[in-house]
């Protein structure tokens, strides 16, 4: 951990002040994504705990992924300075030190992914205005620089600031916590009022809400991967059929697996009476090994009348070996679900076994049992699709 720091007053040093710390990548890591993740915090200034402190519950699990973490603390001297000004030494001090980072440090190779909450996302969109970033997070800031004002008087009133006019051309959004939700409701803030990045992506994506932050971290890597473009592979994927109603778990999913040459099977394969589909089969590309699996049934829920509230249509599937569970209740049939939930099952373990492999050599003579997954084959051209479409609005934007 290394940590990094400036003080001034009146050209002599007063103190350590706004410090610049850095957690490299878990070693563990399958891999490790170049591109930094950026959290500040302001605490002299707004309060709260420092950056590596109020984000733990996101940058911890990030980290095991392979992201490395910047933590900027911000502490200009803003005695006697008016409120206009504030934003800008925020600004200033973020430059200098993002700039001319220790040497241990060193310059990252691509501009970071921004996270900030609350009144700090004041300052992390005025950053954003005019310096480069891959991402902007802000969590539970403040709807406009109205609201700000009103909220926040002795930080950035009470007097509104000008509005942000600037467009991301990069990915942008805004998650609300189960608690800023609450706050909103206490202060009649109405329903359709929201953030402007929220505003402008809101028939691109649902509204973003976390319980908590400790709740947020998956959903965060999520995000990371599919509209920033920063894959790490470390994470589950959702099931991409959406017309089934199919849930699917597993208990071993809090390390990332080790790497293994391409083509190399685990034990329970060996063991039970498992092959690859010779046809190259995409709804069952493995073929399951019966006596492996724990089936029963149970009452389903939701909309659907008696045939699924009062019969026991819902099946839940466990492959014992690897803790893989796969509930279905897709259909009103039993024999359909089940049906359904073993094909779900094949290829879910089918991903489970390819996604510790290594890089697969060979170009388009990959044989086919070396061929990525079809979970991940479907994950990978839905992210396609979302990156594309976002590339579209943000030409048409520019325009």
């Amino acid at each position: 951990m290394l940590w990094y720091g400036a003080g001034r007053a009146g050209g002599a040093l007063r103190r350590w002040v706004s410090t610049l710390r850095h957690v490299p990548a878990s070693e563990a890591a399958p891999r490790e994504v170049p591109t930094p993740l950026l959290f500040i915090a302001a605490p002299r200034w707004a309060g709260g705990a420092p950056a590596q402190e109020h984000f733990a519950p996101l940058w911890r699990p990030l980290r095991d992924g392979g992201f490395s973490c910047l933590f900027l603390d911000l502490d200009p001297d803003t005695q006697g300075v008016p409120a206009s000004r504030v934003l800008g030494l925020m600004e200033d001090e973020m430059v200098r030190l993002l700039r001319h980072p220790p040497p241990e440090v060193g310059v990252p190779p691509f501009p970071p992914a921004l996270t900030a909450a609350g009144a700090v996302c004041a300052v992390a969109e005025k950053y954003a205005s005019s310096h480069p970033l891959s991402a902007l997070q802000l969590v539970d800031p403040p709807l406009s620089m109205a609201r700000a004002a009103a909220d926040f008087p002795h930080l950035l009133g009470p007097e509104a600031l000008p509005e942000f006019r600037f467009e991301p051309f990069f990915p942008a959004r805004v998650v609300w916590t189960a608690g800023a939700l609450a706050a909103r409701e206490t202060r009649q803030v109405p329903w359709f009022e929201m953030h402007r990045i929220e505003a402008q992506y809101d028939d691109d994506v649902d509204r973003y809400e976390w319980p908590s932050l400790e709740q947020g971290a998956d959903e965060m890597l999520r995000w990371l991967e599919d509209h920033v473009g920063l894959y790490v592979g470390t994470l589950i994927p959702a099931s991409i059929d959406t017309d089934t109603d199919c849930e699917e778990h597993t208990d071993s999913m809090d390390e990332a697996p080790a790497r293994v040459p391409p083509g190399t099977l685990p034990d329970w394969f060996h063991a039970g009476a498992y092959e690859f589909a010779r046809d190259g089969s995409k709804k069952r590309p493995i073929t399951l090994d019966e006596s492996d699996l724990r089936e029963r049934f149970i009452r389903g829920s939701g909309p659907g009348g008696q045939a699924i509230n009062k019969l026991s249509t819902n099946v839940e599937l466990v492959h014992e070996p690897t803790g893989t569970r796969i509930t279905c209740q897709a259909t009103r049939s039993r024999a359909q679900n089940r049906e359904i939930a073993r094909r779900h099952m094949s290829q879910r373990l089918e991903w489970l076994i390819k996604q510790a492999w290594g890089p697969v050599r060979g170009g388009a003579k990959v044989p086919r049992e070396l061929a990525p997954s079809v979970l991940q084959s479907q994950w990978d051209k839905a992210r396609k699709r979302k990156q594309n479409k976002r590339k579209k609005q943000r030409r048409a934007a520019s325009s």
